[in-house]
């Protein structure tokens, strides 16, 4: 059983980490423990730790997890939901981990970024120069740097920054300021806000407050990001 408990709570900890809601979270190691006959199931979750405990027969158990939040994975979040799923109806589970295949994230990527430079005003080369872009920052591994959220978010907005200044620097005519439009719309935290915003309609108050604040901390490394790139090449006389 304890194995079983375990479980359950990785399950939760990868909803989390994820991207997920902290109430489905929640829910998921509820209804799997009571699938199992648990008498009473205890469960906390803030977006950095979870608490829970169940009681099954005479037994009780208990789990702490710290969660190390790394980025928004809808198909890790799916992969997630069905092994909790799974759990519930007494299947066998395997191993949290289901990444994007590495073609996916980079054609969604430059897809995206170009996109949206097009949709803001963009032209055709400011756009294929987002999506390269868009595509560069993807492949590269920020993501493995020993940092916080703030500071990866801060590197990778002040790198599209500063790539979105090198065709000037080739003497291409372009609008930076319309080619960073673009890429930044790789890092804007709307969904986390949204989660956010639900977490806390559904009475998880302090964790929305929490993710709330997280995302408004990595809107403002993007801001400070991008500023910084854009302050460096005009006071160096581009754009």
């Amino acid at each position: 059983m304890q194995d079983f408990f375990n479980r359950c709570v990785l399950a939760a900890v990868s909803i989390v980490e994820n991207g997920g809601e902290i109430s489905r979270a929640e829910e998921a190691v509820v209804r799997a423990c009571k699938s199992r006959g648990a008498k009473e199931v205890n469960v906390f979750i803030i977006p950095s730790a979870l608490f829970a405990c169940a009681v099954f027969g005479e037994e009780r158990l208990t789990a702490f997890k710290r969660i190390y939040k790394t980025q928004l994975n809808l198909a890790g979040l799916e992969y997630s939901s069905a092994l909790a799923r799974s759990l519930c109806n007494g299947k066998s589970a395997g191993e949290i981990s289901s990444p994007y295949p590495a073609p996916l994230r980079l054609l969604s990527a430059a897809a995206a970024t170009g996109a949206f430079c097009l949709f803001f005003g963009g032209n055709v080369y400011e756009a294929a120069f987002s999506a390269l872009i868009g595509a560069v920052v993807t492949f590269l591994p920020f993501e493995r740097l020993p940092l916080n959220l703030f500071s990866v978010t801060l590197l990778q907005s002040l790198f599209c920054g500063v790539l979105a200044f090198i065709p000037l620097l080739f003497g291409v005519q372009c609008s930076p300021d319309r080619i960073m439009t673009g890429t930044i719309m790789l890092f804007i935290p709307g969904m986390s806000v949204g989660i956010a915003m639900k977490d806390m309609l559904s009475g998880d108050i302090i964790a929305g407050i929490l993710e709330l604040t997280e995302a408004l901390a990595a809107a403002l490394a993007i801001v400070l990001g991008f500023a910084g790139a854009l302050v460096a090449f005009k006071a160096a006389g581009y754009g």
